[in-house]
């Protein structure tokens, strides 16, 4: 008890320095309130909305947290989510991040207080903390989230604005900095930055230097849009100005995904920490049962509870990274991270491995060699297809191996119980057990242990040879009953010790877990590409929409427009980029490989037009129905996005209850069961040998 007396007593003292110091930083800040000026007037908008004083105490924080190491990889990840939003203010982006800094880290000390508080169990404690690990990542999304989501709204704001000035003044510069005067701080930003850049010397080479760092992909193709107007000059279509009829797709699109994204956290946002609330509620629940119900107690120490409770811990880690999956809205979820360690093409240069893995890679002009293929294509994997096999032989192998160590750990676990546990001479239904009767417990378990070391060593043991070793041990005369309970009970152990050894089934489920190791790479791929496919769509109509917008200028070639493709694209990116690197060799061969690359039906009717437009057409002729349909285009992705939503939370929902659901059956429910017919069993025989 006296450790955890410590325990609250650092995080109490912990929590009262840092209350000390805030509050001697805002003290100080404030006597010296007076002879202050302003020193950062560029964020005026948002010392409105927070306190002075803790502004200055983020800046101050971050310039000291920033030499703490391991509050300085926290820091520096927030950073980087948050450098394409703050791109151009130093200030407010420290600001930011350690707002989120401090509510992520702050709610995991809490969290982790609480829990000790509640479980009062070490292996608790080790669990939560990778509890917290992982909550850690999933606060991080949410509040970078919310900034992109809130400069989203602030982006349609803006491009509202713009259109009432432009149709007041008709330049689009102009307009452009008349709309951000009016707009908050972190759009501003971009819109004076844009604005900078229409207005350079050089406009195209800015503009491609702003694509680089633009946040999301509305700027970078708003910024582009603009651009080609200031070139070319507006003119009127069929629905009034080219500029204005662009704005308002782009304020369409914008609306539909913040919908989208707003929706799905809604519906998904409480769902991933539902999965993974049973690995922590499962050790009070535990303390609970083993109080109140101390029968318990032998089935969560037994060999079967722990399979429960690990089959429960791995139950709610995989619905958690399912759920993470389907609720991810980002535009880094398809992209590459950066770059990467390869040890894939490292362990493929070896003899062994390349000879191994040659041998189980399918035959070219092979239908399994192309089905393979495919599958790599759509679910956007980095992987060659000698790279996964890799994976597979690794999980395989892996899976194997973990099997066999787990299984030799169960043996051990088991031999350890039988050894520690307490030996109740009579079977109590309800499992009590005073002190007198533990302490007796206790010392029965110590005369058996030393009956045991001297017998687990003769492979033939009789009746007799127990009957003398208890005698030689036992401190008192024993009863004919009690000694043949005592015999039996000896040889019950004596049999569960000898018999704790690998098993020729054993190696079979160990056999069974790497064959399915082997084929999971392939279930997660698949997988991939069912996810993937609920999103291709509704980028295939956005492609419809800036093809749409693009057609309207008449010097647009091919190449351009799968240039502004590849800038708007999340999903068909990687593609778009190989294409555009092919596309001097031969536009044809390019398109027909864009085809290849990303096997999408509603994609591949774009490529074809596209291909038309090379020779025979014009872009507009190629894309004459675009606009004609755009109510009907609009009413079918209204819908779609609905059906998309619907199939996510339906996913969520399934994934989320699942590992709460097998908590309270097998863990709760089925202990009850378990030792209530085993307890059943066990007097049954003692009423049969009376």
């Amino acid at each position: 008890m006296n450790k955890w007396i410590w325990i609250f007593a650092i995080a109490g003292g912990a929590l009262l320095i840092s209350g000390g110091i805030l509050l001697y930083l805002i003290l100080k800040d404030r006597k010296r309130k007076k002879n202050r000026e302003n020193v950062w007037p560029s964020s005026k908008n948002v010392t409105g909305k927070t306190p002075r004083q803790l502004l200055v105490f983020y800046q101050k924080s971050y310039h000291q947290l920033i030499k703490v190491p391991i509050v300085k990889s926290q820091i520096l990840k927030i950073r980087k989510r948050l450098t394409a939003i703050n791109t151009y203010d130093e200030y407010s982006l420290r600001k930011e991040t350690m707002r989120i800094t401090y509510l992520t880290l702050g709610s995991i000390i809490i969290g982790l207080i609480v829990l000790a508080i509640i479980s009062k169990s070490w292996l608790a404690l080790f669990f939560g903390a990778l509890a917290a690990i992982v909550i850690n990542e999933l606060c991080i999304d949410i509040f970078v989230n919310r900034v992109e989501d809130r400069l989203l709204k602030q982006f349609s704001n803006v491009l509202e604005d713009d259109r009432h000035h432009y149709q007041e003044v008709r330049m689009v510069d102009e307009a452009l900095y008349q709309a951000a005067q009016s707009s908050p701080h972190d759009i501003k930003l971009q819109t004076e930055r844009i604005h900078e850049v229409l207005t350079s010397k050089d406009p195209a080479r800015e503009l491609e230097k702003y694509y680089a760092v633009a946040p999301n992909r509305y700027l970078k193709v708003f910024s582009g849009v603009s651009h080609l107007i200031m070139e070319y000059g507006d003119r009127n279509v069929q629905k009034g100005s080219m500029y204005l009829n662009a704005i308002n797709k782009f304020v369409q699109e914008i609306r539909y995904d913040l919908m989208r994204r707003q929706k799905l956290r809604y519906k998904l946002g409480g769902l991933t920490l539902l999965a993974l609330i049973p690995i922590l509620l499962s050790f009070p629940l535990q303390r609970w049962a083993e109080n109140y119900f101390p029968i318990t107690t032998e089935f969560y120490d037994s060999r079967i509870g722990f399979l429960v409770r690990m089959f429960i811990y791995a139950s709610a880690v995989i619905c958690y990274l399912l759920i993470r999956k389907l609720s991810e809205n980002d535009e880094a979820k398809y992209v590459a991270k950066g770059p990467r360690k390869e040890w894939e093409k490292k362990a493929y240069s070896w003899s062994w491995v390349k000879w191994i893995v040659d041998r189980l890679v399918p035959s070219q002009n092979t239908r399994k060699h192309h089905r393979t293929n495919m599958l790599l294509k759509e679910a956007n994997s980095h992987l060659t297809l000698e790279w996964l096999y890799i994976h597979r032989i690794v999980i395989s192998v892996s899976a194997f191996i973990g099997v066999i160590v787990f299984s030799v750990f169960l043996h051990y676990n088991s031999v350890h119980h039988i050894f520690s546990k307490p030996t109740s001479e009579a079977t109590n239904i309800l499992g009590y057990m005073n002190a007198d009767e533990l302490e007796r417990a206790n010392q029965v378990t110590t005369m058996d242990n030393q009956i045991i070391e001297d017998l687990r060593t003769n492979k033939d043991l009789t009746r007799e040879q127990v009957v003398q070793s208890i005698e030689t041990h036992s401190n008192e005369p024993l009863t004919d009953v009690a000694m043949n309970n005592t015999v039996n009970r000896i040889i019950g152990k004596v049999t569960v010790v000898n018999n704790e050894y690998l098993k020729w089934w054993e190696l079979l489920i160990a056999i069974g877990f790497g064959v399915t190791g082997y084929y999971i790479t392939i279930w997660i791929l698949q997988f991939q590409r069912r996810l993937r496919a609920l999103e291709m769509q509704n980028e295939v109509d956005q492609f419809h929409v800036l093809i749409s917008i693009l057609c309207e200028f008449e010097r647009i070639s091919v190449e351009t427009v799968l240039e502004w493709m590849e800038r708007y694209s999340i999903i068909f990116r990687p593609s778009l980029q190989k294409c555009l690197l092919n596309y001097d060799s031969g536009a044809e061969e390019a398109l027909k490989m864009l085809k290849s690359d990303a096997p999408f039906d509603s994609f591949g009717r774009i490529v074809k037009r596209l291909m038309q437009a090379v020779d025979k057409l014009s872009l507009r002729e190629a894309f004459d129905d675009l606009e004609m349909e755009q109510e009907y285009y609009a009413e079918q992705k209204k819908e779609r996005l609905e059906r998309l939503i619907r199939k996510k939370t339906s996913y969520g929902k399934l994934f989320g209850w699942t590992p709460g659901a097998l908590l309270i059956a097998l863990y709760l429910v089925f202990p009850f069961l378990y030792m209530s017919f085993k307890q059943l069993s066990d007097i049954s025989t003692q009423l049969q040998t009376i």
